[in-house]
């Protein structure tokens, strides 16, 4: 829900009412509810205290009130006159009905613990309102202003402001319905209400709410989606405490038939989706699998070396399909790539005399299914060239550290390994590996690389564009 405020009533303020901090707090704490008070009433929500002016060395009432309201800047404080409606419910502590520059206001009164009225809150009714609804308004505003002043803050983390599109009706423990906005009246024929709605019970209807009696006893907020029709409704229940022995009850109802099929749509969608990235996760393993048959078969070193980098670089690829057929969402966390990897690497080339650590510094990035498929190539060709030339068989330690810039991606791995010879030139290496990652980065991922020895190894800087 919006926000706005919190209001935050400084001191220089506070000296200028007759406001303790707990009181203080109280009006901070209702006015949370203003934006959401306003979307369910379309009524104007301000909630008012008194200022103090010294004379003589004495304090006392003035005209002006610190009011609190929503702007177009959010939930704000400013100073104003207050109007008679205002001051007369302030010396009666009783809610009144007032008009002021031609407009409807229902003013109620803010009572803090030791039963002192500090402030009130107003509801100015909109000017299109017809006379024969004056009465539906007010029973409006007098349910809105007693959930400001009764909903704790776990309450009011849970209210969501409402649209013009939904429905809002107000019933109390007799099961009578108060109010109704159009919206709501729109849907009696779809929910199967009396077309008078107002007065009538709210299981008059064909309303799928088994839970409205438990509701209203224990006073504890209820969701639910149910079907109508070839509609589908999400029904918000919010009970109120009126008094000690009167409880009403706000029901929102909205239509999110079309989110409902949008859903659906997008569940069949990720589900294809997932079943494609697990066929091609098995055809991958098949290829792997052919190429591992036809290693055994070959009694060359040189080419079982050569089939096992092939195998290598397509479990790697059939790594990323696996990751993504498991998750609802197609994207990927780049240390789940670097993990796997090293669990599959450490089985296939690591000697079991053999002492390597493999280590994540940074952020868990995601990355999107395509991009995830050349950064899982880029790691295999690295840990593999580590592996067997940096290390060569010997203890060591392998690293990925990842950041992010404001546009780049950046991979940072390193090893303790012996190093690179003095004239290696990544444009002018050799080597199947470098070249692959240096096109990947250059070319597929629109990045920079870069490959320099440290005190202890090799390091290589990978700066990858991110996605937009």
């Amino acid at each position: 829900m919006e926000r706005g405020l919190i209001v935050d009533i400084g001191q220089d303020i506070l000296n200028t009412t007759p406001l303790s901090p707990l009181q203080t707090s109280l009006l901070e704490h209702i006015s949370k509810l203003i934006s959401f008070g306003e979307s369910l009433t379309r009524q104007r929500i301000q909630i008012f205290t008194p200022l103090l002016e010294s004379s003589q060395g004495t304090m006392h009432h003035r005209a002006d009130m610190l009011c609190i309201e929503r702007s177009d800047q959010g939930v704000i404080t400013r100073q104003l006159k207050g109007n008679n409606t205002w001051h007369s419910m302030m010396e009666s502590g009783q809610p009144l009905i007032g008009v002021e520059h031609d407009q409807r206001q229902h003013v109620f009164p803010v009572v803090d613990n030791g039963g002192r009225i500090i402030g009130g809150i107003a509801f100015t009714v909109s000017p299109s309102i017809k006379i024969e609804q004056y009465e539906q308004e007010y029973t409006l505003s007098d349910t809105m202003q007693r959930l400001m002043l009764t909903a704790t803050d776990e309450q009011i983390q849970s209210y969501e402001p409402i649209s013009y599109f939904d429905g809002l009706i107000i019933f109390d423990d007799s099961h009578r319905i108060l109010y109704g906005n159009e919206a709501a009246v729109q849907l009696v024929d779809v929910l199967g209400f009396d077309r008078r709605l107002v007065g009538s019970s709210i299981y008059s209807s064909t309303l799928k709410v088994s839970a409205i009696q438990q509701v209203l006893e224990d006073r504890t907020i209820y969701t639910s989606e149910e079907i109508y029709q070839d509609m589908v409704i999400r029904q918000h229940m919010i009970p109120i405490a009126m008094g000690r022995n009167e409880t009403r009850c706000f029901l929102v109802l909205h239509d999110c038939t079309r989110e409902s099929k949008q859903q659906q749509e997008l569940l069949v969608k990720n589900s294809i989706i997932k079943e494609v990235h697990h066929r091609v996760k098995n055809n991958l393993q098949t290829v792997a699998g052919l190429l591992r048959m036809e290693a055994r078969r070959s009694s060359l070193p040189e080419v079982k070396q050569a089939l096992q980098e092939g195998i290598n670089r397509i479990e790697s690829m059939a790594l990323v399909h696996d990751i993504v057929s498991h998750y609802d969402e197609d994207y990927i966390g780049i240390r789940s790539i670097y993990d796997e990897l090293c669990r599959l690497l450490r089985m296939s080339m690591v000697r079991q005399d053999q002492d390597v650590t493999f280590t994540y510094s940074g952020e868990d990035m995601l990355i999107s299914s395509h991009m995830a498929s050349y950064v899982s190539l880029i790691i295999n060709e690295l840990i593999t060239n580590s592996l067997e030339h940096g290390l060569d068989g010997k203890n060591g330690e392998i690293r990925l550290a990842v950041t992010e810039s404001e546009e780049y991606i950046v991979l940072a791995f390193s090893d303790t390994g012996k190093g690179l010879p003095p004239e290696f030139s990544i444009n002018s290496n050799k080597r199947l590996g470098l070249t692959i990652i240096n096109n990947l980065v250059t070319h597929e991922l629109k990045g920079k690389l870069s490959v320099e020895n440290t005190d202890v190894g090799v390091l290589v800087t990978i700066h990858m564009k991110k996605e937009k």
